[in-house]
């Protein structure tokens, strides 16, 4: 899981870097044709590292409270996310969006949740496991 997270982190930098060089605008032209396509891949992106990262920090220190590392990394997320929507402003080509940061901060929340959940889930499961 953290060789996914590790690569799935630099492919979003990636696309964050390519986008402020302006290197990827047919595709954000491309999704702008479709409605609301481009905060569904905000969501979608977004919220998805938030699941790996999320995942991977409670499998890392799992003597740590799943909730108190969920918090934490949702927190970081959130301030990292505020500020690369921030630096867009003064980018050629690119624009600070609010909504961009709303699709950002609903798919942070929504996966990690999604992520503590499930992991909660899989603590249960094993349990019930391993006393059987």
């Amino acid at each position: 899981m953290i060789w996914v997270t590790v690569l799935f982190t630099i492919f979003i930098i990636g696309l964050i870097v390519l986008a402020d060089m302006g290197k990827m605008r047919f595709l954000l032209w491309l999704l702008s044709r479709f409605p609301y396509g481009d905060k569904i891949v905000h969501f979608g992106l977004i919220g998805g590292l938030s699941f790996l990262l999320n995942t991977t920090a409670m499998q890392l220190l799992p003597k740590q409270s799943p909730r108190r590392v969920s918090l934490i990394v949702t927190l970081f997320l959130l301030v990292v996310f505020t500020l690369e929507e921030i630096s867009q402003g003064p980018i050629r080509g690119r624009d600070a969006s609010l909504s961009d940061l709303a699709a950002n901060y609903a798919g942070i929340i929504t996966f990690a949740l999604l992520a503590y959940l499930t992991r909660k889930k899989t603590q249960d499961t094993l349990s019930v496991k391993s006393v059987d």
